[in-house]
């Protein structure tokens, strides 16, 4: 039987002018810079994502300074004005508010150039203000190709129970909104649940529980994430249930979810590129500190990956 503390995670638009791109960023680049990175909170995806933003500037001899806000926007608004004050760089922020409260870290952007990276911190990206910029993913091709994959392999029918992320989190209502735009395209697929997890995998958990305890017929399990996919199919399994009887799809590709795809009881993920987006993100840090003028967005493409191909991407 899992334990609570058995659950909690460990530490753990074109690709091909991407590489190009970060040479450009990084070519002749000497002095050494303090970088300060605000995290809405930790998990086993943002945590690749800051480990990427430390190697990068480590490579160029340059220092970072990580801090989470545990998920609390007014801690990461005091944490971005503590950055500003003490005079860094630049500041990567993984934005723990929502859009409207995140248009109040919009006037620090000209004392020190912000990056955005992973959550989208406004509705409409074409708003972010100079000295600003956004690196992550299309977040309408992410959801939409893990539910178009879970129903193939349903045939196009079937009971859909749904993890959500962080509800006032970006990628979450996207994603979640793209799983019920494909759903609305098939008439015998049925959303039956959709409850938010929160990112977590112990969240996860104690919710399919409860849904396999209730009884809830349901035959596909799409999270909004790996980590909460991992917690359900855990659930699963100590309640007796066999994960490979239901179709289930995550998004990240994180190891662990590539060793439950490996082992037959993850049917679907999604690439998220958390290191490309974590040296991007610095790359695109160095070119404003050197008042380069960048577009508002970089984007770093989603891969759906399946029992076909995740191989490549599974770390022995």
């Amino acid at each position: 039987m899992m334990t609570e503390k058995s659950l909690i995670y460990g530490a753990t638009r074109r690709l091909f002018t991407l590489i190009p791109l970060l040479l450009l960023f990084f070519a002749g680049y000497s002095q050494a810079k303090l970088i300060a990175v605000a995290v809405s909170n930790e998990d086993n995806f943002r945590n690749l994502i800051t480990n990427s933003i430390e190697k990068t500037a480590d490579v160029y001899g340059d220092d970072t300074y990580i801090d989470s806000a545990g998920g609390d926007f007014k801690t990461q608004y005091q944490q971005v004005k503590q950055y500003v004050e003490t005079g860094v760089d630049a500041i990567i922020i993984l934005a723990a508010g929502t859009p409207e409260q995140n248009k109040t870290l919009m006037p620090f952007a000209k004392q020190v150039p912000l990056i955005f990276v992973n959550a989208e911190p406004l509705k409409d990206l074409n708003e972010l203000p100079a000295n600003t910029l956004y690196v992550g993913s299309n977040e309408e091709q992410s959801g939409t190709m893990q539910m178009e994959e879970l129903a193939r392999l349903a045939g196009y029918k079937g009971k859909v129970a749904m993890l959500r992320g962080v509800d006032k989190h970006q990628a979450a209502i996207m994603r979640t909104q793209d799983v019920k735009n494909v759903l609305a395209k098939y008439p015998e697929m049925k959303l039956v649940k959709n409850e938010t997890g929160n990112w977590q995998r112990n969240e996860a958990y104690k919710i399919v529980t409860g849904w396999l305890k209730d009884n809830v017929d349901f035959n596909i399990l799409v999270a909004n994430n790996d980590e909460m996919a991992i917690g359900a199919i855990m659930a699963m399994k100590d309640a007796g249930k066999n994960p490979k009887d239901y179709l289930i799809g995550g998004i990240d590709t994180t190891q662990d979810a590539l060793k439950e795809m490996e082992a037959g009881t993850l049917d679907v993920t999604v690439l998220q590129d958390a290191v490309m987006q974590g040296k991007a993100a610095v790359g695109a840090g160095y070119q404003l500190i050197n008042k380069i003028p960048l577009d508002k967005t970089l984007w770093i493409p989603f891969r759906l990956v399946t029992p076909d191909n995740y191989k490549k991407y599974l770390k022995k």
